[in-house]
């Protein structure tokens, strides 16, 4: 009997042990991975919110965005160069270095989201669900994918064009691409997502975004490129249904902005927050606070006539206050406008009336578009007989854009892409009208050669 015991105790030993050692290599059920939670439309959907989350975090919209959009126009300035080791203020002064920590985190949080979006339309084609929600979700990652890099090369010019899923011995080996095919996979991902997603979502899912977030996204790439005739064929519909005011419309800017803008019909598409909630971040505390005078709004209010309802809401009235635009109501029973909107109706109108003028000079569609804005404004309307030629037009349309949108992180590209830097900030080099490649970037990647951009 011994000769067939030992040997059925050491099978045993072994199978006991072959057993436990497949019991110890199940991950717990709670802890997914990318093999693992991508895998039905639950985790698509899931992923998807964190794509949306990207945008909410410091990194892009909840503060740093603001900086490097905004402050370092002529609308605000900083005037703490000893907050956080000056980092914000030498953005302010344009002598930032490519060891800013603003923009290393900028440029990690837009990739990011990148990422997230890959990840979506990479697993999403091999998901078996349905198939028009399948492509409003590949519309969303193509339309975040596409947001993120239009900013990514209005930041830095060329950037890496990373369209999968990379390990990090894959990531060390990108190369910048040009700023020309950052902006065709843009308009690729836009064209795709626009077919792919509805005009309106449930007032559940208003963050969402839309068909019309993508073609209005879409028109202000072509208007960055100065394609002026697909501005104008781009935003025809949306146009079209501003003007009949049941999906879309401008909306006056007064109490707050614009009046209810989670729900307003001005707001094509915006990063949501909450005023003091915990499901979405929370509203961000730099949305240009004025705290011991760090931050100053420098827009004048001569610029705006004086019936105009936009002026008092770029105005800081205290210290420890936002500006009126973005210093609503801190309660989330009445959350109204913690929100940061990235497209607007208005910004559509003025596009296409930029955009028609640009084509020829005397469109009167152009000044229906231009003075849509103004009258929603309460501001006087601009006629042919002011407005005596395309300079002219050009030059209202510019001061109304700034008027318009002025602390949504437009203005700074805007100086930029009119042309209008060396006007506005005399003797800056025209290398600083994009900032330096973190250094942390260049760093990580193995051939080191053409990173950084000229001047830095």
């Amino acid at each position: 009997m011994k000769k067939y015991i030992i040997p059925i105790i050491i099978c045993g030993l072994i199978v006991t042990a072959s057993s436990c050692k497949k019991f110890l290599d199940l991950k717990p059920l709670d802890s997914y991975t990318e093999n693992t939670f991508y895998v039905d439309e639950k985790g698509l959907q899931g992923g998807l919110v964190s794509c949306y989350d990207a945008l909410q975090t410091d990194s892009l919209y909840g503060n740093n965005f603001l900086t490097l959009g905004e402050i370092r126009g002529d609308n605000v300035t900083d005037n703490d160069p000893g907050s956080g080791a000056g980092v914000r203020n030498s953005i302010e002064v344009f002598s930032e270095t490519s060891a800013n920590n603003i923009l290393a985190t900028s440029w990690q949080g837009h990739y990011k989201a990148i990422y997230r979006s890959n990840i979506i339309l990479d697993r999403a084609p091999g998901i078996s669900m349905n198939e028009t929600t399948k492509n409003q979700i590949i519309g969303q990652a193509k339309f975040i994918r596409a947001l993120s890099y239009f900013n990514l090369t209005r930041l830095w010019g060329n950037v890496p064009l990373v369209l999968t899923v990379q390990k990090t011995e894959q990531a060390r080996e990108n190369v910048r691409a040009t700023s020309e095919q950052v902006y065709q996979q843009i308009i690729n991902d836009l064209t795709d997502a626009a077919s792919k997603l509805p005009p309106t979502w449930a007032d559940a899912q208003r963050s969402r975004a839309t068909s019309y977030a993508a073609s209005a996204l879409l028109a202000k790439v072509y208007l960055y490129q100065k394609k002026y005739d697909l501005v104008v064929s781009t935003l025809q519909p949306l146009v079209t249904s501003i003007y009949a005011g049941t999906v879309l419309s401008v909306v006056p800017q007064t109490t707050t902005f614009p009046n209810g803008l989670k729900t307003s019909k001005d707001v094509i598409f915006a990063v949501l927050y909450l005023n003091g909630g915990v499901k979405e971040s929370v509203n961000p505390d730099n949305r240009y606070r004025n705290n011991n005078n760090t931050n100053t709004i420098t827009i004048s209010q001569s610029l705006f006539e004086a019936s105009d309802n936009r002026k008092a809401l770029v105005a800081l009235t205290g210290t420890g206050v936002r500006p009126g635009k973005f210093n609503s109501p801190a309660s989330p029973a009445t959350e109204i406008s913690g929100d940061f909107p990235i497209l607007r109706c208005a910004d559509v109108l003025l596009m296409y009336a930029e955009a028609l003028n640009e084509v020829a000079y005397g469109n009167t569609e152009a000044f229906k578009a231009l003075n849509a804005v103004r009258t929603n404004a309460a501001a006087s309307i601009k006629t042919p007989a002011m407005l005596t030629s395309q300079a002219d037009f050009r030059t209202a349309v510019y001061l109304e854009r700034r008027l318009e949108l002025a602390l949504e992180a437009d203005r700074w590209f805007d100086i930029v892409r009119t042309n209008q830097m060396a006007t506005i900030f005399p003797g800056i080099p025209a290398f600083r009208s994009i900032y330096p490649v973190p250094q942390a970037e260049i760093d990580n990647v193995n051939n080191k050669t053409g990173w950084q951009n000229t001047g830095y």
